[in-house]
C-alpha cells in the first residue's frame, strides 16, 4: 500500500487489541521521516482537541472542568462539562483517555487554588497577628474585648 499523502512511503496497519479491550490501529511506516510527521501531526491534533474541550465556546474561558461522568459502553464516556464564568454546560461523548485528562487536569487546577487560597489564608493570619500585637503594645486591648 502507498500513502496516500507521499506516494513513496511504504506503510501497513497493525490492529492492538489492549488488556482493557481498547483497540489501536497503529499505522506504520518503513520511513522514519514520514513517521515522525505522523507522530507531530497526531500530537497536535491531541493537543487541539484538549484545548477546545477545555474552552467554552460561549466565553472561551480556558477553565471548563468536568462535573459529571459515566461510562456509555467499553470505549466511550458521556462527560458533563462547566464553565465557572458563565455557567455554561455541554455534555460531551469522549474516550477513556480524554476523560482521564480532563480529570487530571480539573485535579491539578484544584490542586493549584488549594495552594493559592492556603498561602492567602497564612498572609491574612499573619496579618492580623500582626496588628494584634501592635495593639497589644500600644494597651489599645482590654478585658472587655474578650
Amino acid at each position: 500500500m502507498h500513502s496516500s499523502d507521499n506516494a513513496n512511503s511504504e506503510f501497513y496497519i497493525q490492529r492492538v487489541v489492549l488488556a482493557q479491550g481498547q483497540v489501536i490501529d497503529l499505522i506504520c511506516f518503513d520511513d522514519v521521516e514520514a513517521v515522525d510527521k505522523v507522530i507531530d501531526e497526531i500530537m497536535a491534533e491531541l493537543q487541539k482537541k484538549q484545548t477546545e474541550l477545555q474552552t467554552c465556546p460561549l466565553c472561551k474561558s480556558k477553565l471548563v472542568y468536568p462535573v459529571e461522568r459515566f461510562q456509555v459502553n467499553d470505549l466511550e464516556w458521556k462527560v458533563m462539562l462547566l464553565c465557572p464564568n458563565c455557567l455554561c454546560k455541554r455534555e460531551l461523548v469522549v474516550d477513556r483517555e480524554t476523560v482521564r485528562e480532563l480529570l487530571k487536569n480539573a485535579r491539578v487546577g484544584r490542586e493549584a487554588l488549594m495552594k493559592e487560597l492556603d498561602g492567602m489564608q497564612k498572609k491574612n493570619m499573619e496579618e492580623e497577628a500582626d496588628k494584634f500585637i501592635i495593639a497589644l503594645n500600644k494597651d489599645h486591648i482590654l478585658p472587655i474585648d474578650f
